[in-house]
Formats: structure tokens, C-alpha cells, sequence
């Protein structure tokens, strides 16, 4: 399964390359294949509710999450978000784009966890390690791996906020997070294919443990 799945994630990378910066839905082939995997393991009943592009409710301004299970209490209130996914990717001047990123996320998720303290929020990030990297006003292809320092960095600001578990309940950190990393001077464009395979299976497998924990009603009925 493992090498479908990595076959899988290689042909949607090959999409993100071919798709344009400005499309809003660059993303939209890897939270497909997010929907699907989560599917596996949440009850039926809810799969509807599971969808891309959902709008949810911050407390500064709503904002459009690239995928999210948003399942009412009742019929007659409010849907309510129960677990959240950020999709995002770092494919042009990475040194100066991991500094806005990190802000960024601890920023947008803040303004959700304000309102649904109790919310299940994941991310997710592709890196590129053939990114051009702007020099002297021009941009330019990295030789070799000198990106390495660089994500590394990025990584370990990733790994500092993903730990939203008791007893540290701080708004902006995340339940869990999944890296994908490729390099588009090559190919194949997934570097350790299974390897990163494993690492989103488990990030999934943390997410709904997480919801699971928070909300067992969701899965009352499961089997």
C-alpha cells in the first residue's frame, strides 16, 4: 500500500508544479487524497461533512480552510468545526518565505481556536528543495543540497508548535503536522517516497486519535 500511495503523492506533486501560484485550488489534489485517507478511518456517517474549501468562523474574519470536518451539534444550530486541515507549500525563495510561514499559521489558527477551543486542527506543508531563491534581484536554482539548513530550521519551528496536548492548551500551536518533501530538479520528485508515506499516515492517525479523545460521540456508533 505504501508504494500506491507514494505513487499516488508523486503524481500530485507533478500537478502542484504544473498548476499556476495564483490558482486558489493548487492544493485541491492533495486534500483529496487527505479527504480519502481520513475516511479510513472515521464512521460513514460523517463523510459528508468531511470537504475542501470550507469556510469557518475566526474571531477576526472568517476564513476559507483548505479542508475540514464541520458537523453540527444539532440540526437546528450552527455547524461547528471538529477538525481542521491548513495545506500550504514552500516553492520560491524558501529563506525568506519559512519565517511568514510559521507566523502565519500560528496567526489563523489562533483566530479559530478563540471561538472552537476544542478544535482538532492539522498541517500540512511541501517543500521544494529545487525552490528558486531570490539573489541580487534575481532568482536562481540552489546547487546540491543547500536548502537542507534552511528547512531544517523551518521543521523544528514546525515540530515546536505541533504539540497541542494537555497540559499546553496555548492558541497557535497544532495537534500535528506532515511534511512533504521534493525536489523539482529531479525525478522522481518525492524524496523518501515510503518514508513520507509512513510519516502522513501517522499525522492522520494523530489527528483522529486527537478528535476521537475530544469528541467520543463522534465515534459512538462506529462499526
Amino acid at each position: 500500500m505504501e508504494r500506491d500511495l507514494a505513487r499516488e503523492l508523486e503524481r500530485l506533486l507533478q500537478g502542484v508544479l504544473g498548476t499556476s501560484s495564483q490558482d486558489s485550488g493548487r492544493q485541491g489534489g492533495l486534500a483529496k487524497y487527505l479527504v480519502e485517507r481520513l475516511k479510513d478511518r472515521l464512521p460513514s456517517r460523517l463523510w459528508p461533512y468531511l470537504e475542501a474549501e470550507v469556510q469557518v468562523p475566526g474571531l477576526a474574519r472568517e476564513k476559507a480552510w483548505d479542508l475540514g470536518l464541520v458537523y453540527p451539534v444539532e440540526p437546528s444550530l450552527p455547524k461547528k468545526p471538529r477538525l481542521l486541515l491548513s495545506l500550504k507549500s514552500i516553492l520560491r525563495n524558501p529563506s525568506g518565505s519559512w519565517p511568514n510561514r510559521l507566523d502565519d499559521l500560528v496567526g489563523e489558527v489562533s483566530s479559530v481556536q478563540m471561538l472552537f477551543p476544542e478544535v482538532v486542527v492539522g498541517y500540512v506543508v511541501v517543500l521544494d528543495h529545487g525552490a528558486p531563491t531570490k539573489r541580487k534581484g534575481t532568482y536562481k536554482r540552489p546547487e546540491g543540497d543547500e536548502l537542507l539548513s534552511i528547512y531544517a530550521r523551518f521543521k523544528e519551528g514546525l515540530a515546536a508548535l505541533a504539540q497541542r496536548r494537555p497540559p499546553l492548551w496555548a492558541q497557535g500551536l497544532v495537534e500535528a503536522h506532515w511534511v512533504l518533501e521534493m525536489d523539482s530538479r529531479k525525478k522522481p520528485l518525492l524524496r523518501n517516497p515510503e518514508e513520507t508515506v509512513r510519516a502522513g499516515e501517522a499525522f492522520l492517525d494523530t489527528l483522529v486519535e486527537a478528535l476521537r479523545q475530544r469528541e467520543p460521540l463522534l465515534f459512538l456508533d462506529e462499526g
